[in-house]
């Protein structure tokens, strides 16, 4: 039964972390704090921030903290530099100017992949449990060495 379980969990985890995509946010509008949001750097941006993010940051992920008409604040876990590997932060809080950034987008969910992942990882789950007998379907042509029953005979059970 756990062996079950684990194949219904490693099937679901693909569908249920979903694709996502990002989208043009206008943070002149009402942002709701705690939204993922994908800020590119511009040039100055790069400069000004070099001191607290590395020379060539090009791009930030993150939750957004906090925005005002000047400043975006947000906890950052992935950072983007030029040329180079993307690296994982742990959450810190960012602030710089809006200015800075030359496109903000945030992260929505892009059902036409998700529901592809889905089905892939459901049908992947189908053939391995057909594959392997886990739910009574045998995978053989069902010959498994041992003679059929006797038939029946019309004369009764005492003959």
């Amino acid at each position: 039964m756990q062996f079950r379980r684990l194949c219904v969990v490693i099937g679901v985890i693909p569908a249920a972390l979903g694709c996502y995509s990002y989208a043009p946010l206008d943070t002149s509008v009402g942002v709701q704090a705690g939204e993922h949001i994908a800020v590119e750097i511009t040039d100055r941006g790069r400069a000004e921030l070099s001191d607290r993010l590395g020379s060539g940051v090009v791009r930030l992920e993150g939750t957004l903290a906090r925005t005002d008409s000047v400043d975006l604040v947000m906890n950052v876990w992935r950072v983007a530099q030029i040329g180079g590997p993307s690296s994982r932060w742990s959450g810190e809080s960012v602030r710089f100017k809006r200015e800075y950034a030359s496109r903000v987008q945030t992260r929505v969910l892009n059902r036409g992949k998700t529901y592809l992942v889905a089905g892939a990882a459901a049908a992947g789950l189908v053939v391995f449990t057909k594959s392997f007998g886990l739910f009574g379907y045998a995978s053989g042509d069902g010959d498994n060495g041992e003679e059929p029953p006797p038939g029946q005979s019309s004369r009764g059970w005492w003959y």
